[in-house]
């Protein structure tokens, strides 16, 4: 078969893949700020398919979810319709992730059989595979840490599920764009202000999902001045010193205003270095609305629609990061 022929299907399918991941971080942020990840307290891969179908399935989901320390120490009035509502929340996540496997390996198993695929698309997208498969794992790992002692989720676990949905989209659009533009026998040096932001990015993003697990974001909901303060005297609370800048809040939402503010300033360092680029204008125009976007979400403290937003812009934040180091690597 033609490498024409080809060609649409595999497009269609990494794009259907990157598209479905960047729903799935969307749903994730949805999920979190509806307070809705605790409520299946069991992982069942593949059963776990079903929801509750009668009123006695209903009953047993939460009769299960009132054993587990949120329901016992934040939920103790919550009724069963208002259970139902965070229970589909929590099912609908876990479905597009289920759905996310079936659409990336199906068309893989049947373009593997047909050898559609490139000798380096194979591996990349055995790594890409296994990302999909260690997500559901971790996804679980997070919960569980919610379901003993303090009903909520450890920021640690949420960031490393968080930042590796990113990595797998990141990584699913890179395949993309290495496709589409076909092999290339030379290769040039990426700006080291590129690498840079993109660095300051990443780093931003982990600082975000920080700031979702300890809740820091409806702290201080002012900007670009913290309550009037650069930086408020509570940064320093913990001892030792460097704790504050993984566990304290204040500290956290410093740390993701200030990275943010970083990333903003080079990224249009860079643009204006290279103005014969409008990927690095889309880039920073990007980067301009997802700092707009955050001031947004703390001032209004944190609603869902725009908590959610913010989240699902950085997606596209990162991935015109990576339009731009592509297309300078070519």
């Amino acid at each position: 078969m033609s490498s024409k022929t080809k060609r649409g299907p595999l497009v269609l399918w990494l794009l259907a893949t990157a598209l479905l991941i960047w729903a799935m971080i969307m749903l994730g942020g949805v999920t979190r700020l509806t307070q809705s990840g605790l409520s299946i307290v069991e992982w069942k891969p593949i059963t776990g398919v079903i929801p509750p179908l009668s009123d006695t399935d209903w009953q047993t989901a939460f009769q299960s979810y009132k054993q587990f320390p949120e329901y016992q120490m934040v939920n103790q009035d919550m009724t069963l319709k208002e259970f139902k509502f965070i229970y589909l929340m929590e099912y609908t996540h876990r479905l597009l992730g289920r759905l996310l496997g079936l659409v990336f390996f199906i068309p893989l198993v049947i373009f593997w059989w047909r050898q559609w695929l490139p000798e380096s698309m194979k591996k990349q997208s055995l790594v890409i595979l296994g990302l999909c498969c260690l997500q559901g794992a971790v996804g679980w790992y997070m919960v569980k840490s919610g379901l003993v002692n303090v009903p909520t989720v450890s920021h640690y676990r949420l960031a490393l599920h968080s930042e590796l949905a990113f990595c797998m989209l990141g990584l699913t659009v890179w395949v993309l764009l290495d496709y589409m533009k076909g092999q290339r026998n030379q290769r040039h040096k990426i700006p080291k202000v590129f690498l840079l932001v993109f660095a300051l990015q990443l780093l931003t993003m982990i600082y975000g999902a920080f700031v979702a697990g300890l809740k820091a974001g409806v702290l201080y909901n002012t900007f670009p001045l913290m309550e009037g303060q650069w930086l408020p005297a509570e940064w320093a609370f913990h001892k030792p010193l460097w704790l504050n800048f993984f566990e304290n809040p204040v500290t956290v939402q410093w740390m993701h205003r200030v990275l943010a503010f970083l990333s903003l300033g080079l990224v249009w360092v860079g643009y204006f270095n290279y103005k014969d680029s409008h990927l690095v204008l889309i880039w920073a125009l990007s980067v301009t609305m997802q700092v707009v976007l955050g001031a947004l979400t703390i001032v209004f403290d944190v609603p869902v629609s725009l908590g959610a937003l913010h989240q699902a812009w950085a997606a596209v934040v990162m991935v015109s990061g990576l339009f731009v180091l592509h297309q300078h690597r070519n």
